[in-house]
């Protein structure tokens, strides 16, 4: 929990803040408590001290528990650096790696005259780096910098640790919240996995349709019509894309794993996996209460065989009707059944799949969303190399 309004009074007092900045510091602590606890709230955080502070540059790294490195998670005025930027811990050209391996805070006032270091804007006069103490330790640093010199005098230090102390709790905040999201969402992903074992293949599909649904959605980024897309909309469609096919658990195997075509009363059952799996999700919600995959797999589910036309099922709904997840989706999910071999059939050809595609825009999908789908051919033949099928062996 984050000190009280009374502790940062005292506080600031003692350093002589003039009345704006204590009534800045006083809001950015109360948004602290009342905002969203996820990733999203990074940025937010970031541009809070950057409101409070008032330097040319803040941004905020936490530490990759996979890579050990440190990880970009936001900025402000950093206008050249690329979002997910990575600092190796070890880099000795890297003030940011310099304060989070000796826990101690780095302030040069005249980057100009400090050799030997690499700033992450060459703008920049001085820097501040602070690094960021939960209660597992040291999770990341908090960058200040400034075009001029010695703009880090120790008033303003004392300041910058106050801020990042308060911030440092929420961080922690998100850390839990964060482990708690990722264990739910593997026991989800996981009642996903069961249609596809019974296909005789693990983690292949399902992998390649969150990666490729993420990948269309991140090119939809600041294109016209496509408000809704924002980060929480990225990592929510890679994890609930899994979900699309969550209802076959509920098709019999005769008609799931029959090597041929199907009769019409076969496909008649088939296609009601659309409606098991979204009623299955539905009912978690009615249950458990909205959770962001849960709900929208369960949209992703109903209405990913949904045509652009109307054609399509369970509900014969067109256009921008059908959900935007479920159209993004349901253009990966052909692609990826296209070019992968099935008991029923072998994988067609790359080309020919991209024809396949060019053909049905503007009938069973999307057209805007095909273009942009199929604007970076190769990209989608890596994406299919990343994540292979793997066959079970029967012994």
């Amino acid at each position: 929990m984050t000190h009280s309004t009374k502790d940062i009074i005292e506080r600031t007092a003692t350093i002589g803040l003039g009345v704006d900045r204590l009534q800045a510091l006083q809001s950015f602590n109360t948004r602290l408590v009342c905002m969203n606890v996820d990733e999203s709230s990074y940025e937010e955080v970031v541009t809070g001290v950057w409101k409070v502070i008032g330097c040319d540059y803040c941004a905020l790294f936490l530490k990759d528990p996979h890579s050990g490195q440190l990880v970009l998670q936001a900025s402000v005025g950093y206008d050249d650096v690329s979002s997910g930027l990575r600092i190796p811990c070890d880099d000795p050209t890297s003030i940011h790696a310099q304060a989070f391996t000796e826990e101690y805070m780095v302030c040069l006032d005249d980057l100009s005259g400090t050799p030997g270091v690499n700033p992450l804007c060459h703008k920049m006069g001085s820097s501040l780096v602070l690094p960021v103490i939960s209660n597992q330790g040291p999770v990341g640093v908090f960058d200040f910098g400034s075009n001029a010199t010695h703009a880090f005098p120790p008033q303003e230090i004392g300041m910058c640790s106050m801020v990042v102390d308060q911030m440092s709790y929420s961080l922690e905040n998100i850390r839990l919240v964060r482990e708690l999201r990722d264990s739910r969402d593997a026991v989800i992903r996981g009642m996903a996995l069961l249609s596809e074992i019974r296909d005789s293949h693990i983690g292949g599909h399902l992998s390649r349709i969150c990666a490729m649904s993420r990948y269309l959605a991140e090119r939809l980024v600041d294109r016209v019509g496509y408000r809704e897309v924002t980060p929480s909309f990225l990592n929510t469609i890679e994890r609930a894309a899994a979900l699309h096919d969550v209802g076959k658990v509920g098709i019999p195997d005769s008609v799931l794993l029959k090597p041929g075509k199907l009769t019409d009363e076969e496909f008649d059952v088939m296609r009601t996996h659309s409606t098991l799996g979204a009623d299955l999700l539905e009912g978690l919600i009615d249950d458990y209460g909205e959770y962001a995959m849960i709900t929208m797999g369960a949209a992703v589910a109903r209405s990913h065989h949904e045509r652009w036309d109307g054609k399509g099922y369970p509900n014969g709904i067109s256009g921008k009707s059908i959900p935007l997840e479920a159209r993004i989706v349901s253009i990966c999910d052909v692609y990826d059944a296209l070019t992968s071999k099935r008991v029923y059939k072998d994988a067609w050809g790359h080309e020919e799949t991209l024809q396949i595609l060019r053909e049905g825009a503007g009938t069973q999908f999307d057209p805007d969303l095909v273009k942009v789908f199929l604007s970076r051919p190769d990209d989608l033949v890596e994406i299919r190399k990343r994540y292979p099928d793997k066959e079970i062996k029967s012994t």
